[in-house]
């Protein structure tokens, strides 16, 4: 048991299981995102939604969610011995990964520019999530390497020593999830910057404006007492001229 619960997959499941979490947090407006009238955007939200599922499933059941930012910092290393990650993963795994990470990020980057925010919130996210990464990058991979220690020493049975285990696994999770997020809404973030420009310069980047339904409410109790009055009046006038 404890291996699993200290394995790639299991932190997938966990990250799949936060995805639709959030997902149905933000279900009325994910659903507004895939109604919108325009083809063009409809197509661009179905297909960053199907990227990021596939780069979540990629990474769960082929690639490896701790082993990548440890290669991403072992780049400054020379030599192996130096390196945190000793067996890196496939280049053709890590290939597929980037390829699906890119073309998630650039359609996610478009939704960010049209739904959530504009050039100043993506600043703040660049500029946090940057000077944040470090920082939790060294918290997590000091629990991943602790890791294996506890798992291997892990007790059987209920007992102080498993309460133990468990609460470490929790920490560990939360960091992972934790970079994992943060890396993310910097990253999309970082490329919403260019393509933000891009829809603006071509226009399309503010959705079209929808009627309130308080304000087409009014405005519709306003016509038909106009229309009322109108209706009053006429046929007062016809009574007048009948006389």
């Amino acid at each position: 048991m404890w291996d699993f619960l200290a394995s790639n997959l299991a932190l997938g499941l966990l990250l799949l299981g936060c995805g639709a979490a959030l997902m149905r947090w933000q279900r009325t407006a994910l659903r507004e995102m895939v109604r919108v009238p325009e083809r063009g955007w409809r197509i661009v939200v179905w297909a960053a939604f199907g990227l990021t599922l596939a780069l979540i499933v990629w990474g769960t059941l082929a690639d490896d969610w701790r082993k990548m930012f440890g290669e991403l910092l072992d780049l400054r290393q020379e030599f192996t011995e130096q390196r945190a990650v000793k067996v890196p993963v496939s280049g053709d795994v890590r290939a597929v990964t980037l390829a699906l990470l890119i073309a998630m990020l650039v359609l996610t980057g478009a939704l960010f520019a049209r739904y959530v925010g504009g050039y100043g919130l993506q600043l703040v996210l660049v500029i946090v999530g940057f000077s944040s990464f470090f920082p939790l990058h060294l918290f997590r991979q000091r629990l991943d390497l602790g890791l294996v220690g506890v798992v291997v020493n892990a007790p059987q049975g209920l007992s102080f020593g498993m309460l133990a285990t468990i609460f470490y696994l929790a920490m560990d999770y939360a960091a992972n999830i934790g970079l994992i997020a943060m890396t993310y809404a910097t990253l999309v973030a970082l490329v919403a910057l260019p393509v933000t420009l891009v829809l603006d310069l071509l226009g399309r980047r503010d959705p079209p404006a929808r009627p309130n339904v308080a304000d087409v409410d009014f405005y519709a109790t306003i016509r038909a007492n106009v229309a009322a009055r109108q209706a009053e009046a006429d046929r007062l006038r016809g009574a007048h001229s009948e006389e």
